[in-house]
């Protein structure tokens, strides 16, 4: 399978308006998006499909609020780094902090990934000191990785909080960078 339509589909998603993961926790499905993951299989019918296409649209089905379509991918898939990292976010933007943070702790990706996505969400993290994201900063400071349990909770005290507020926007943004970091680690399988 080339990865045309998928990259087609991930620049559908993040050109929406709004941005996927602007809001902490998830809003109703875009059915355009629903229908364009969808007809991934169908494009692919009659070929051999990659083992990781199910993971793909799980991961496509979450920029796109579809939970039902990622919550079957990521049970099809539980076990596995990128089923339980689904389940993970999934569960955060629900919200359900205790089910996110059960799967995250299922969740043993690659240090390469973590580190990555660390790094990323430390710069922006440090681009953007906003109030009350400290304990986030330290930590991946600390670890040199993404900390996905202290992220859950700060997402879980200011998901209620105005999205114009800093911190709110700087966890939206760091939502994203972790759904890259997914992607791409379900795109390399």
């Amino acid at each position: 399978m080339q990865n045309s339509p998928i990259l087609k589909i991930m620049d559908l998603a993040l050109k929406q308006s709004p941005r996927p993961f602007e809001r902490l926790e998830r809003g109703k499905p875009v059915a355009e998006g629903r229908k364009a993951v969808a007809a991934l299989a169908e494009k692919e019918r009659g070929t051999a499909h990659p083992p990781n296409l199910p993971l793909i649209q799980g991961a496509l089905y979450l920029t796109f609020d579809c939970f039902e379509e990622a919550h079957n991918a990521a049970n099809d898939h539980e076990g596995t780094v990128a089923g339980n990292w689904i389940h993970a976010i999934l569960h955060r933007r629900e919200p359900d902090a205790g089910n996110s943070k059960y799967w995250y702790a299922r969740v043993k990706s690659p240090a390469k990934v973590s580190e990555g996505i660390g790094r990323e969400a430390l710069a922006l993290l440090k681009k953007i000191p906003a109030p009350g994201l400290e304990s986030l900063t330290r930590k991946v400071e600390k670890s040199k990785a993404w900390e996905p349990e202290v992220f859950v909770d700060l997402c879980e005290e200011f998901r209620k909080k105005e999205p114009q507020e800093p911190a709110y926007k700087v966890l939206a943004a760091l939502q994203e960078i972790e759904w890259k970091g997914l992607a791409e680690y379900i795109l390399s399988l």
